[in-house]
């Protein structure tokens, strides 16, 4: 397990409910509006208490390759105002994001799929009726894809030579950091991927966009789980975690967001952005 401090949290996370159901239907959820009469989805989850370590007092202990997670340095060059700059953030924080990843996990390229901003509304989790201008925090413990998926994003990103890269490891990994810090409210968990058993504890799950799915894996709660976060998290530390690796997938990282009650009422909002990618360590000898 990771080495964990004596610092502790006591919160709440939301899980997938175990159902019958998902033995002869897979769960979904729509990412638009059905159409009449169908339902938007067939998740059902559970609240648990669960008790969230501070990672900070051992944070040089992490090991991406051991662990599968770790923190990166990241000073970017983005000012805050600029993450709201979609051209900006395409072409010089996608690219700081490529070029460290490359160098911190020893790889040979870095394919970019997603990012999102995500900027609290001060009423989260209370519904304000119409859609949020920006993302909002998840508030249910989840791993991004599954290696099948992610091998197909390989597939569908690089058409004439996705065998040649397949030949050699592929990770989906996410890189997490705060536009604003130190964190204090709604920060990110992480569940140490040593303490779940994918067999049982995870499920695959369909997010149904108009024109594409994503397949991610949905977390069942236990008590053998172990979480953490990182206390007052700066936006200089990034969270770099694995979701999918296509020679081991024991190593896939739930997470989620959760209501931090060391917060203050005076923590503001959380500001964050999150990028998914896949880092390929073959396949690409003339980049």
């Amino acid at each position: 397990m990771v080495a964990l401090s004596t610092e502790t949290v006591r919160s709440n996370i939301y899980f997938l409910k175990r159902n019958k159901l998902y033995n002869e239907e897979k769960p979904y959820s729509l990412r638009f509006t059905p159409p009449e009469d169908f339902p938007r989805s067939n998740i059902t989850l559970e609240k648990h208490d669960v008790t969230i370590r501070n990672i900070r007092p051992a944070l040089t202990n992490l090991s991406f390759e051991r662990d599968g997670l770790a923190i990166m340095n990241l000073e970017s060059r983005m000012s805050y105002d600029d993450f709201d700059d979609e051209e900006k953030l395409i072409n010089v924080y996608l690219r700081e994001i490529a070029d460290s990843l490359c160098a911190f996990l020893g790889a040979v390229h870095v394919q970019i799929f997603e990012h999102t901003v995500r900027k609290r509304h001060s009423i989260f989790p209370i519904s304000t009726g119409e859609p949020y201008k920006y993302n909002q925090p998840t508030s249910m413990a989840h791993v991004d894809t599954t290696p099948e998926w992610a091998r197909d994003m390989v597939q569908k990103l690089n058409r004439d030579h996705a065998d040649e890269i397949l030949k050699d490891r592929v990770q989906c990994v996410n890189v997490w950091k705060p536009l604003k810090g130190p964190v204090r409210d709604w920060p990110l968990a992480m569940c140490d991927p040593r303490s779940i058993k994918p067999e049982t504890d995870l499920e695959s799950c369909d997010l149904v966009y108009p024109d594409y799915v994503v397949e991610n894996r949905q977390l069942y709660h236990s008590p053998r789980h172990e979480w953490m976060y990182l206390a007052d998290q700066q936006p200089s530390e990034a969270w770099v975690f694995l979701q999918s690796d296509t020679t081991a997938d024991v190593k896939s990282v739930p997470h989620t967001a959760f209501p931090n009650p060391l917060a203050g009422e005076d923590a503001a909002p959380r500001e964050s952005i999150e990028v998914r990618a896949l880092v390929y360590y073959g396949g690409f000898a003339d980049e």
